[in-house]
C-alpha cells in the first residue's frame, strides 16, 4: 500500500496583504498531479486545511474541488483531520456529500466514521477515533486525533474521569487517549496515526499560530503511539522528523508561509 502524508495548506492565507489563493490552486493541480502519477492508495491531510475558522468561498470551493479530485467517486481513500486554524464543524459540515465520495473528514477528537464499501475501498469497521480499512486487500488500521484544544481533550474524556483526573498534564491526557486507541492496532495490518498537535523538541518556523504556549500543550514523545508504523503530524511549517526511535513525520506545509521558510524544502511523504 502506498499513502501521502500532507498537511497545513492554509488554503486562504494571505501574506502582507497579498492573496496567496491562486499559489494555492497551482499546488493542489500539483498535488492531484503527483497522487496519480505515483499510483497514491491513500491521501491524508494532518489539519489546518484552512487558514482560519471563517474561510472565504474561494478557499473552501478550492479544497472541496481538489479532494474530490484525489478521491475520485471514491476509488481512492482520502483522510482529512482538523488543525488548530480550522473550525471543526464549518470543516465536516460537508461530510454527507463527502462520505459519498469517499472523503472521511473528522473534525473533533474521538469523531467517528461511517462504515462503507467504496470503488477502491472499504472501511470495514469505524470507531471513535479508529478506522479499520481494506485497501486493495491489505489491512490499515488508522487511528486519529484531530486538534486536541484542551477543551476539546477534556470534554473527549469527561466521562471516563473525575475532577482530579482532569487536572492531570496535557500531553498524559493525550498518551491515555492512544494507547486506548493504539489496542486497535493489529500485528496483520498496517498500523497509522494521524494527529495535528506540537511535540516536545519540534523546531517549528515563525508562521505557525503557537499552540505550545509556556509548554503547556506540549506532548512529549512517550505519549505518542508506540506501536505506530507510522505516525503523520500537522502543524509545524518544516519537514521534519520528530523522533529518532519512532517513525513520527512532519509533513510541512507545501508552501513556504514566511521569510523564514524560504530555505525549507516543501513537499509532501509518499510512503
Amino acid at each position: 500500500m502506498r499513502f501521502i502524508h500532507t498537511s497545513d495548506w492554509h488554503i486562504g492565507k494571505n501574506l502582507e496583504g497579498h492573496s496567496r489563493l491562486e499559489e494555492q490552486e497551482k499546488f493542489c493541480n500539483d498535488f492531484i498531479q503527483i497522487v496519480e502519477e505515483n499510483d497514491i492508495d491513500m491521501v491524508i491531510i494532518a489539519g489546518d486545511v484552512y487558514d482560519t475558522s471563517n474561510p472565504p468561498a474561494g478557499a473552501e470551493t478550492l479544497f472541496y474541488k481538489t479532494v474530490c479530485k484525489l478521491a475520485n467517486d471514491g476509488k481512492r481513500c482520502v483522510l482529512v483531520i482538523a488543525g488548530n486554524h480550522d473550525n471543526p464543524e464549518r470543516l465536516s459540515a460537508v461530510t454527507p456529500l463527502a462520505t459519498e465520495q469517499g472523503i472521511i473528514i473528522l473534525g473533533y477528537p474521538l469523531s467517528k466514521a461511517v462504515e462503507r464499501k467504496y470503488e477502491g475501498f472499504e472501511i470495514v469497521e469505524a470507531k471513535e477515533g479508529c478506522l479499520k480499512l481494506n485497501i486493495n486487500g491489505e489491512k490499515a488500521t488508522v487511528i486519529t486525533l484531530p486538534y486536541p484544544s484542551e477543551k476539546r481533550l477534556n470534554d473527549a474524556i469527561k466521562d471516563a474521569e473525575s475532577d482530579e483526573e482532569l487536572q492531570r498534564s496535557y500531553s498524559s491526557k493525550v498518551g491515555d487517549i492512544f494507547r486506548k486507541l493504539e489496542e486497535n492496532f493489529e500485528d496483520d495490518s498496517i498500523n497509522i496515526a494521524v494527529s495535528h498537535l506540537y511535540v516536545a523538541g519540534g523546531d517549528p518556523s515563525d508562521s505557525e499560530r503557537q499552540i505550545q504556549l509556556g509548554g503547556s500543550l506540549t506532548v512529549d514523545k512517550q505519549d505518542l503511539p508506540q506501536r505506530a508504523q507510522y505516525i503523520a503530524l500537522g502543524h509545524l511549517h518544516k519537514p521534519q522528523k520528530a523522533s529518532e526511535r519512532l517513525n513520527v513525520y512532519y509533513s510541512g506545509s507545501p508552501l513556504q508561509y514566511s521569510k523564514k521558510e524560504r530555505i525549507y524544502a516543501k513537499g509532501a511523504n509518499i510512503v
